[in-house]
C-alpha cells in the first residue's frame, strides 16, 4: 500500500473505532493507527481556518464530533505539528491555547500522515487491519478465502475479524454458500456500484427502495422503511443522522452516485460536511421547525447561509445551541455579541473552500430530482438551520442501527454474488 492509502485508512479505522467504548482493551493494540487517524480527522476539520485562536474551544468540538478525547488532544496536535500541519503552537497554564494550521490538500494530508504512521513502527495487528479495510472497501470476500485472498496471517484473521466486527469496520452477511465479509466502505465509497447491483440484480422491493432514494436524496428513514433501514444497518448505504428531541436517531439515506471517485474515497471529509448540511435541512423539514417549507426552497437556505447580508446570522440568546449541529460540523464558528456588553453568540459562515464546496454539494444532492423554485423568508430558512441536536456520521449511523437489520439476509444474495463477481473495483 502506497502512504496516501495508509493515512486515509488510518482515519477510516479510527472513525470505526469510535463505535467502541473507549475504555476497551480493544483499542489497545490499534493505538497508533487511531492516533493518526484523530490527526487526520482533526486537520481536515481546521484545513483552510489558517489561524485557531482558541484551541480549548476546537479541543471541545473535537472530542464532541470527531471522538478525539480531549486527552489526546494535545498528542494529535503534536503529532500535526511533526509533520508541519499546525506551527506556532502556543500554551498557556499547560494547555494548548493557539497555532495556526498549514493543513495542505487531502492528497498530500494524507500521505505525509501515512508515513507518520510507518514511522510510528505500527504492529502487525495494525498494519493487517489496514490491508484489510483498504481490500474490503474495494470488494466483498468469502471468509473463507480471506487470508488466501488479501495476504493475511491466517491465525490473525479471527482477531482482526472480532475487532473489525465490533468497531464496525468490517461486516459479515451469512449466505446460503457461507459467509461473506466486507466493509462498509464499499457502500460508501461505491454507491454508483451498490445501486447499480441493487437495481439490476436485487429484488424488486430493493430496487422500488432504491429508486425512491434517488429521488429525494435525504431521505428521512423510519421503520415503515425496512429495507433502506436493513441496507443503512449493513453499511451499504450512507446516512448520517440526528439525534431528535426524544433521543431517537434519526437516519437521513443518500445515494450520492453523482460524485466523483475522488470526494466519495480522498476527501471524504468534506462529503461528510456537506451530509451534515443535508441532514440538518432534511430534519428541519420533516420534523419541526420548518414544517411549511418545501422541499425545492431548500437551496434558497444554504444561500442564505453562505450571504452574510440576508440577516439570519444576527445575535440571538439560543443560537450557542441551535447551530450546534452546524458548529459541530466546523461549518459556523460562534463569534462575539456585535452589541456593546452583549453576552449572546454571532452565528459566523466559516468561509473555507472545504466548507464551501460541501454546500454546493448539499445542493446538488437535494436538487438532484427535485426542481429548484421558490424563495423563502428570512425566518424560513432560521427555522430550518436552528438545528443543535448531536449529529452522527454515516459509520456511527450504522453502528447504532445495527439491531435493526431485521430484512433476512438471503434478500441480499444476489446482490453480493453480482460485488463478488466484480472484484476489486479500483
Amino acid at each position: 500500500m502506497d502512504p496516501f492509502d495508509e493515512g486515509l485508512r488510518c482515519q477510516d479505522i479510527h472513525a470505526g473505532l469510535r463505535n467502541v467504548d473507549p475504555n476497551s482493551g480493544t483499542l489497545t493494540p490499534l493505538a497508533e493507527t487511531q492516533l493518526i487517524g484523530m490527526a487526520a480527522s482533526l486537520a481536515a476539520l481546521i484545513r483552510g481556518q489558517d489561524v485557531i485562536d482558541d484551541a480549548q474551544a476546537l479541543r471541545a468540538v473535537a472530542a464532541e464530533q470527531l471522538d478525539v478525547n480531549q486527552f489526546a488532544f494535545d498528542a494529535v496536535v503534536k503529532t500535526l505539528a511533526d509533520v508541519e500541519f499546525v506551527q506556532g503552537v502556543q500554551t498557556s497554564g499547560g494547555r494548548i491555547v493557539r497555532f495556526t494550521e498549514n493543513v495542505p490538500y487531502y492528497d498530500d494530508l494524507y500521505a505525509e500522515l501515512g508515513c507518520a504512521w510507518r514511522a510510528r513502527q505500527p504492529t502487525e495487528l495494525e498494519q493487517q487491519m489496514v490491508v484489510l479495510v483498504e481490500h474490503l472497501a474495494d470488494t466483498p470476500v468469502p471468509v473463507e478465502e480471506l487470508a488466501a485472498h488479501i495476504g493475511l496471517d491466517t491465525a490473525a484473521v479471527p482477531q482482526l475479524l472480532e475487532v473489525g466486527g465490533r468497531a464496525d469496520l468490517i461486516k459479515t452477511i451469512p449466505l446460503l454458500d457461507g459467509d461473506v465479509v466486507y466493509s462498509p466502505f464499499f457502500g460508501f465509497e461505491n454507491p454508483e456500484v451498490v445501486g447499480d447491483l441493487v437495481r439490476e440484480h436485487g429484488s424488486a422491493q430493493l430496487a422500488d427502495a432504491f429508486a425512491a432514494l434517488r429521488g429525494e436524496q435525504g431521505m428521512p428513514v423510519t421503520a415503515v422503511q425496512p429495507v433502506l433501514q436493513d441496507a443503512i444497518a449493513r453499511g451499504l448505504l450512507l446516512a448520517p443522522a440526528v439525534e431528535l428531541p426524544n433521543h431517537t436517531v434519526q437516519p437521513f439515506a443518500a445515494l450520492p452516485y453523482t460524485l466523483n471517485r475522488e470526494l466519495l474515497r480522498g476527501r471524504k471529509p468534506v462529503l461528510e460536511k456537506a451530509l451534515a448540511v443535508l441532514a440538518c435541512l432534511r430534519c428541519g423539514q420533516h420534523f419541526g421547525g420548518a414544517t411549511s417549507l418545501p422541499a425545492d426552497a431548500l437551496v434558497d437556505v444554504i444561500d442564505k447561509l453562505l450571504d452574510p447580508h440576508r440577516g439570519i446570522l444576527q445575535p440571538h440568546s439560543s443560537h450557542a445551541r441551535q447551530y450546534g449541529l452546524m458548529h459541530s460540523a466546523g461549518i459556523i464558528a460562534f463569534a462575539p455579541d456585535s452589541m456593546p456588553g452583549g453576552s449572546w453568540v454571532r452565528p459566523q459562515f466559516i468561509d473555507t473552500e472545504d466548507n464551501r464546496e460541501a454546500l454546493r454539494i448539499a445542493r446538488d444532492l437535494i436538487t438532484h430530482g427535485e426542481p429548484v423554485a421558490g424563495r423563502v423568508g428570512d425566518e424560513q430558512a432560521r427555522a430550518a438551520l436552528l438545528l443543535g441536536q448531536p449529529f452522527s456520521a454515516p459509520m456511527q449511523t450504522t453502528a447504532r442501527l445495527r439491531n435493526r437489520a431485521t430484512v433476512s439476509p438471503q434478500q441480499w444474495q444476489t446482490v453480493v454474488d453480482a460485488a463478488l463477481g466484480l472484484g476489486r473495483i479500483r
